[in-house]
């Protein structure tokens, strides 16, 4: 009888830049096991400059598709499981929003890169590129990050990233 391995045991390397880092406001949702499984595994930085922007009136922190803008963005990776992927996916409103792809992360001098996911976005009004980018995201009193439960449904984050033309 063959082995048979559980779909459920291959963990994903996950690159987190944001809000989800340690110490920083939605961290928590990587550290719940209810959403399933995530482990710390090391800080790494993007292979390719990418502008970090803090956007919307939730100050929500996005890294833009935009490759050769920018820094080199410093974040930390996961190993998640495919339960914690999809947990993420909703919060991220995958698709509507980001999109998660496959991009080679650089963990550190010697040790070459690893394909990890990233939430990039991928649609957004060119005003975006005229914000501050950043190398690496800290909430701060200047631009605080507003929980997804605090946000008004009047005004969803989808609204500040319209292309309409602002009157």
């Amino acid at each position: 009888m063959g082995q048979v391995k559980k779909a459920s045991t291959a963990l994903s390397k996950l690159f987190v830049y944001g809000a989800l880092k340690y110490g920083q406001p939605s961290n928590s949702i990587l550290a719940s096991s209810s959403n399933g499984f995530a482990k710390f595994w090391c800080k790494a930085t993007t292979t390719e400059k990418l502008p970090l922007v803090i956007a919307t009136r939730y100050n929500i922190p996005f890294l833009l598709n935009k490759p050769g803008i920018g820094y080199y963005v410093t974040g930390e990776i996961y190993e998640v499981d495919d339960r914690m992927l999809n947990s993420l996916d909703n919060l991220e409103d995958c698709e509507d929003i980001y999109t998660r792809e496959k991009q080679d992360m650089n963990i550190g001098v010697g040790e070459g890169t690893i394909p990890c996911w990233v939430y990039l976005l991928q649609k957004y009004p060119e005003k975006l590129l005229s914000l501050q980018y950043l190398s690496s995201y800290e909430n701060s009193s200047t631009h605080p990050y507003i929980m997804r439960h605090r946000r008004t449904h009047k005004h969803p984050a989808q609204d500040d990233l319209s292309y309409e033309a602002q009157n």
